[in-house]
């Protein structure tokens, strides 16, 4: 019976010491200091927007990059360009259409570290009820109890169905840049 106690308690001691670090890898976003930024080409000229409201779950350890798992959600209607005149043009049917998709979500389906020292999230990426595939590269640093991601990854827009077909007006590639400010 002895055996059996102390068994007991070391599979207790082993279950709250793995629970206490799958609870150290959970990060969550501090929203003051993090952006979420998309870069697109007007007329063969530079523009930059944001998303105001968006939101990421990272359970994250560098230390095992395989174990993770990132859900980075964009709210559509959130869209600023600084450009009142581009911004209700995204909010359109034919480009973000909040009102019948009123998110964006990327889900990592595989997390990998790379020779270089930083990361690969490959996942799937929903923008207007189209799922695509998407690499997203980030860096991730970590000071304890704090951390900083940094990422990236670009799309052809018209493969999400966004925009119109022309891209002489408005270029088909669009770079999304996230930086995350994150604690425990």
């Amino acid at each position: 019976m002895a055996i059996h106690a102390r068994r007991f308690i070391a599979s207790a001691l082993v279950a709250v010491f793995f629970t206490a670090a799958a609870d150290a890898a959970k990060w969550q976003v501090e929203p003051d200091s993090s952006t979420v930024r998309f870069i697109g080409s007007q007329e063969g000229s530079a523009f930059r927007g944001r998303f105001r409201n968006f939101s990421a779950t990272i359970d994250f350890d560098p230390a095992n990059p395989s174990a993770g798992k990132i859900v980075g959600i964009v709210k559509m209607d959130s869209a600023d360009t600084g450009d009142a005149e581009r911004d209700a043009t995204l909010l359109e049917k034919d480009w973000f259409n909040p009102q019948n998709f009123m998110e964006s979500r990327f889900e990592s389906e595989r997390i990998e570290r790379l020779e270089d020292g930083t990361f690969a999230a490959h996942g799937q990426l929903t923008l207007i009820g189209v799922s695509k595939p998407v690499t997203l590269a980030f860096k991730f640093e970590v000071t304890e109890p704090k951390a900083h991601f940094s990422g990236a990854f670009e799309i052809k827009r018209l493969d999400f169905g966004v925009g119109w077909d022309a891209t002489n007006w408005i270029a088909d590639n669009v770079a999304v840049q996230i930086e995350l400010d994150l604690h425990q």
